[in-house]
This record gives C-alpha cells, sequence and structure tokens, in this order.
C-alpha cells in the first residue's frame, strides 16, 4: 500500500481505520517511567498495525470460504517505517488464507506459540468479527469479551458512552416487558437484570419461548441480539451525524473547479464527482431503508402492539442488516469527515482547482 494520498485515508475515517500505531504514540506520551501505560498489544510489533474496514469485492483472492459472505473485510496496514507511516507499507487481510502466518512472521517464530501470541490473536479477530471500527462497538465488543484494553484506544468520553447506552437500553427494557407481561407484577429490579441478559447476549433463555412465538431459531438468540444492538446503535449515531450528511450532500451537488484544469483533468473531476454522489445516492438509500425497516417493525410490536410479523422478518436478518449497514455508514462517514477536514476551515468551502480535483479523486476512492 504507497499513495500519495495514504494520510487522507488513513487519518480520516473513525469507524472505518483503528490506528493502533498512532494511538499506542500518544499513549507513551502521556504515560511515565514509575506506570507505564499498558499498549493495546503484547507483543511490541503488533502496535504498529493500523486497521482498516474495507468493502469486499467480488472475486477476492486467498480468502477463507466463512468470511467471503461478509460485506466488509478488515485489513491490516503494516508501514514500512513506523516513524512515518505514510511512506507505505504492507497489507494483510485477516480473511486470507495464511494470515496467521503473516502475523507469526511479524512477531517472530519464538513468539508465534506464545500465550501472549494467542491472546493477542484473539483481539485481532475480536476487530475481524465486528462491520465498524466505531469506539463505542470496539470497547462493547471488548468488556462484553471480557478483555481488558485501555480505555484511552477508544478515544469514547464518559458521557458519550453512558448516553448511547441508555439510548439502546430504552429499547431493550420495552421489549423485557413484553416478554415478562402476564407474569404478574414484575419488578423494575427483574426488568433491569433481564436488560442486562439482553445486552450481554447471555442467559437469555426467559426469551425463549418469545422468540420461538415469533419463529426465530432459539439457538440463534445471542447473536441476533447482539447484531439488533449494533443496528439500535447506527440508527442512533446516523441520527447525531444527519445535519453533517446533508451538508455533504448539499455541497456535492453544487461543487465545482475553481480556477484552471487541463481538459482531461477537468473531466476526470466531473467523473468523479458524479461517481461520489452515485456512492452517496446508493449507501445512504439503502442505509435509511434498513433503519427505516429496523425502526417501523419495533414500534409495531413493542410500542403499537399491532404484529410480529415484521419485527420476527428483521430479526431473522439482523445479522446481515448489522454488517450492511456498517460497510454503508463508514463509508459515508470516512468521506464526510475527510471533506469536513480539508474544506471546513476555508471560506464557503471554495477549494482551489487543483486541490478540489485531488479532494474529489480520494472521496471517490474512499467511498
Amino acid at each position: 500500500m504507497d499513495d500519495r494520498n495514504l494520510r487522507l485515508k488513513l487519518e480520516s475515517g473513525a469507524s472505518r481505520v483503528f490506528n493502533c500505531l498512532q494511538l499506542t504514540r500518544g499513549l507513551r506520551d502521556a504515560g511515565s517511567d514509575d506506570a507505564p501505560a499498558e499498549p493495546f498489544f503484547s507483543l511490541r510489533g503488533l502496535n504498529n498495525i493500523i486497521f482498516i474496514k474495507e468493502t469486499a469485492l467480488p472475486g477476492g483472492g486467498g480468502r477463507a470460504a466463512p468470511a467471503a459472505m461478509l460485506p466488509v473485510r478488515t485489513k491490516l496496514f503494516i508501514p514500512y517505517n513506523p516513524a512515518n507511516p505514510y511512506e507505505g507499507g504492507q497489507s494483510s487481510f485477516t480473511d486470507e488464507t495464511r494470515f496467521e502466518e503473516a502475523i507469526a512472521y511479524l512477531t517472530g517464530a519464538s513468539a508465534a506459540s506464545s500465550e501472549p501470541f494467542r491472546r493477542d490473536l484473539e483481539k485481532i479477530r475480536l476487530l475481524e468479527q465486528m462491520p465498524s471500527l466505531d469506539p463505542f462497538l470496539l470497547k462493547d465488543k471488548f468488556t462484553l469479551s471480557g478483555i481488558k484494553v485501555n480505555d484511552a484506544y477508544f478515544k469514547l468520553s464518559q458521557e458519550d458512552w453512558t448516553n448511547i447506552r441508555a439510548h439502546i437500553r430504552q429499547r431493550f427494557v420495552l421489549m423485557s416487558r413484553f416478554a415478562t407481561e402476564g407474569q404478574g407484577d414484575v419488578s423494575d429490579e427483574v426488568v433491569d437484570r433481564l436488560v442486562d441478559r439482553i445486552w450481554e447476549a447471555r442467559q437469555i433463555e426467559p426469551l425463549y419461548p418469545l422468540l420461538a412465538a415469533f419463529g426465530l431459531p432459539v439457538d440463534q438468540a445471542a447473536e441476533f441480539f447482539y447484531a439488533w444492538k449494533g443496528i439500535a446503535f447506527f440508527d442512533f449515531e446516523f441520527s447525531r451525524n444527519a445535519e453533517r450528511v446533508r451538508g455533504f450532500s448539499s455541497w456535492l451537488q453544487t461543487a465545482s473547479v475553481r480556477g484552471a484544469l487541463h481538459r482531461a483533468e477537468a473531466e476526470a473531476f466531473d467523473q468523479d464527482r458524479a461517481q461520489v454522489r452515485a456512492q452517496l445516492r446508493s449507501k445512504l438509500g439503502e442505509t435509511l431503508g434498513i433503519l427505516t425497516e429496523f425502526n417501523e417493525s419495533f414500534d409495531q410490536l413493542f410500542r403499537r402492539r399491532e404484529t410480529a410479523r415484521a419485527f420476527s422478518s428483521f430479526m431473522l436478518n439482523s445479522r446481515r442488516h448489522f454488517w450492511q449497514l456498517g460497510n454503508n455508514l463508514n463509508g459515508i462517514y470516512h468521506v464526510v469527515s475527510l471533506w469536513d477536514r480539508v474544506t471546513g476551515r476555508l471560506p464557503g468551502r471554495a477549494v482551489p482547482a487543483v486541490q478540489m480535483a485531488q479532494l474529489m479523486r480520494v472521496l471517490c476512492e474512499i467511498g
């Protein structure tokens, strides 16, 4: 991976990029000799990695069969020079057949059979199991897995963590009260315990009769609820980012090159802009469709008490929706973050001709 636009691509995608190298460097700078901060990985070389979520392209070579169905792949970018990762580096996907051999080579043959290697590989596999590298999803996944990670790696305030959890838990409260109807006077404490079980996707046997009545296989209940919780997070986060996304969409409609470009460059810019608009339209359309179905199916059953059919159907497809939303929103937020970073301080967001052409090219590539 060697690209003159590498810096822009790696530094602008909060939900698509987990820059372990940069975060570890910040952790070391903030630590002290008396109380050194614990890095993400035990094996030093792995802390130089930058993790990137990418849309899976058809016919990707070297992929293992189970991961081939997922719309998002996890790439490890390993810089040639950790002091300046933008000089380029090597890349490897976690679903490649010889991926673990590559990690063993990176950490050293003697480390490959060690307990630290096993624990570090487990962390990589957890990152692989999520469609997005958003700090909230990261923290939740590692917390539920019982793996302790320094909070500095999540870049998530306690206020945000609390607010997002509270928003999602409200929906689980409605589910829990619905599930316990007919059981007499159920206390708030009992409901809270059930909500905790749903959140942690454990010991949810009290919900099995309800799931069976909905036609949902109870052996997949934990997977359904984890994916549904992730969708609830995406719904919340999308509502918070809606204004920024609309601002970018509006700018894209009128964005033009101000200044001189060669004819070929101007034509390339027009093509790139058209492609960015098409990508945004496609991702937004699919995202809004899934989130509308998510909210409507929930309200029909748990708020209006009308029918379980739509909720059951959505739940059956929750894992696919979770990964598709992650893929779409990774791309949307990446282009919006990069656009905001490049144009935010410019009057009227007017970008000089050459820089505008370069920006549109990068937006086209990462969208």
